[in-house]
């Protein structure tokens, strides 16, 4: 009987581990390291804690997508809390606050996600949530386009 307790413990903390939540923004200035080396944008949503939508997208959209190994080489994915006072570095390795980077962003609506490229210029964003039902194939899209214009900046280089 305890080796059937051991055993379900252990599956159950393997599967608790397998749908870990959405990266929360800490260093943007080395997320961007990674957009030179692998050419992909960052996406970032702006959430705040009391906003249904907000969690709605995170747990049907952003956490899902955050984990699948074919977005993994498409976007990297942060999430910054616009009522959050933590520490985060920038886009130039400079401190400021989850809520300084909302500000600097003038997000005000909530769930904002954006598409940045290395220096945390926009290249793509959705506002809200206009049809819940098609808010992964309009996001898939803008991340496709997002990629487009990355790779085309660094050919201009």
């Amino acid at each position: 009987m305890l080796r059937f307790y051991a055993l379900l413990f252990s599956f159950l903390a393997l599967f608790s581990h397998a749908e870990e939540g959405i990266p929360a923004a800490q260093n943007f200035f080395d997320d961007a390291q990674k957009v030179w080396k692998e050419k992909i944008p960052i996406l970032i949503m702006f959430s705040i804690p009391e906003c249904a939508y907000c969690k709605k997208v995170k747990e049907d959209v952003i956490n899902p997508m955050s984990n699948l190994e074919e977005y993994k080489k498409k976007v990297i994915v942060r999430e910054v809390s616009a009522e959050s006072f933590k520490d985060v570095k920038d886009f130039y390795n400079e401190e400021s606050t989850e809520n300084e980077v909302a500000f600097k962003y003038a997000v005000n609506f909530f769930p904002t996600v954006m598409l940045v490229d290395q220096y945390g210029a926009v290249l793509d964003k959705i506002v809200g949530v206009a049809n819940e039902e098609f808010y992964w194939n309009d996001l898939e899209e803008k991340i496709e386009k997002s990629k487009e214009k990355l790779v085309k900046q660094f050919n201009a280089l």
